[in-house]
């Protein structure tokens, strides 16, 4: 799980919980709000009732006769005052509660003020009333608009956040973009990082002073080999004019003959390997002019008709499926031959008798082709996948030929024309290298691109 994600996820489980608390604790708190609101209401009304007895007098509001209360109600018998007469000595402290009350025949709950007064010497008591039904009328009311405030304050503050952390996270980005662009040896040119974030910044200066040492170290290996192959080529050179002369001797025994020869084709494989570690160094310093336009079908083809004694030899059959014309350009025409023979070599030897080696390719939108050759020989092992294009990798130990530089050569050779590779291998089909080749410069060579797509 990336940083992003985590970040992403530890805000939403805090929202979550946030609003689980709230919502709990909603219904609780808008009850007690509209219960506070309700009983302000009514002391309200029992102030304008206080003045309104003052300006006309109580006799107004008692009842005609000898009957010693009246209660008033509204239209709908939602609210009530209630005055009556209270016995003598009758006073104390406002009262609150929730009543039941008498209405259309039935009892009703109210909540109820309760005051006690004095007129001209005699006590009273006045009662305020509002039906809890109508209340609750308020409560739905306000509990549904704070669930919607809710929901609503939730999921803003939560986008507001991931915007926050996508925005604050883009230094970051772009320094594993950076990172994910190393591939191998060559580094790229990394601008420095524009961000006023300073764990950035320190991140970033210490990622460009790491690049910094480990270009140092590939230069100082790159220089290493490349004259210990030269050095060394020159002394090979000399040892195998000696055997030669050696082998024309007529007074020359079998067995230093069958000595020589084995010592002959030893000094080969090393002439070749020293040969392969030099082209590998020079690929790496950029000392191959890439100038040509070349067509990848016409080079798969020369490889192709170059290895057609192995691929009888074996049985195999080969199987070609590319739309287009795929055209690198600029390119090195010797180099990408060396990166194909190099595949389609390695496609014949592990392959098995009577097997299959498909070529197929088709252009991609935007612009890019896409080449894929796979053969239908035994699996890479999984384990082995990450270090296929490392030097001295061999990942079928019973192979006699090679050292395990064939895909170190492919590797440096895509990486000089920028085109990306990739391998997967499995039971069911087989190993399969995948090359992305880039969109040529020219105008043929996107005009060709667009009919591969087409």
């Amino acid at each position: 799980m990336t940083l992003r994600q985590k970040l992403i996820l530890l805000s939403t489980v805090s929202k979550g919980l946030m609003a689980a608390v709230l919502l709990l604790v909603l219904p609780w708190a808008v009850q007690t709000l509209v219960l506070r609101h309700t009983d302000a209401t009514l002391r309200t009304e029992l102030r304008q009732v206080q003045a309104r007895i003052q300006e006309v007098g109580i006799e107004e509001f008692l009842p005609q006769g000898n009957r010693p209360r009246r209660t008033h109600y509204d239209l709908l018998q939602d609210e009530f005052i209630d005055l009556q007469a209270a016995a003598t000595g009758a006073r104390g402290r406002d009262t609150i509660g929730t009543f039941a009350r008498p209405r259309q025949g039935g009892l009703v709950d109210f909540r109820v003020l309760r005051h006690h007064t004095q007129f001209r010497g005699r006590p009273y008591t006045v009662e305020i009333g509002k039906s809890i039904a109508s209340i609750e009328e308020v409560y739905d009311l306000l509990r549904r608009l704070a669930a919607y405030a809710l929901v609503f304050a939730v999921l803003t503050t939560l986008l507001f956040e991931l915007g926050v952390i996508s925005y604050l996270l883009r230094p970051f980005d772009y320094i594993v973009e950076r990172l994910r662009a190393v591939q191998g040896p060559t580094l790229p040119e990394l601008p420095p990082l524009h961000t006023s974030t300073s764990d950035f910044q320190y991140l970033d200066g210490s990622i460009q002073q790491m690049l910094a040492k480990l270009q140092s170290v590939f230069d100082h290996e790159r220089q290493f080999i490349a004259n210990t192959s030269h050095e060394l080529l020159t002394p090979i050179s000399i040892l195998q004019s000696r055997f030669e002369n050696m082998l024309r001797a007529e007074t020359l025994p079998e067995d230093a003959e069958l000595q020589l020869v084995t010592s002959q084709k030893t000094l080969q494989r090393m002439t070749a390997t020293l040969r392969t570690l030099l082209l590998i160094s020079r690929v790496e310093n950029n000392q191959f002019a890439r100038q040509e336009r070349v067509l990848v079908r016409e080079v798969l083809a020369e490889v192709a008709a170059e290895l057609e004694d192995r691929i009888g030899e074996e049985e195999l059959t080969v199987h070609w499926e590319m739309a287009g014309e795929p055209v690198l350009d600029p390119a090195n025409r010797t180099l990408l031959f060396t990166l194909f023979f190099n595949l389609l070599s390695n496609a014949v030897k592990y392959n098995q008798p009577g097997g299959r080696i498909d070529l197929r390719g088709h252009g991609e939108p935007d612009g890019t082709y896409r080449l894929t050759i796979r053969n239908t020989g035994r699996p890479i092992p999984a384990e082995h996948l990450p270090q296929v294009f490392d030097r001295y990798s061999r990942f079928d130990e019973a192979a006699a030929e090679g050292y395990g530089l064939g895909l170190a050569v492919v590797r440096s050779v895509t990486q000089l024309h920028g085109i990306a590779i990739a391998v997967t291998s499995d039971a069911a089909r087989g190993t399969e290298f995948v090359l992305r080749l880039p969109e040529p410069v020219s105008g043929a060579g996107r005009v060709g691109a667009a009919k591969a797509m087409g």
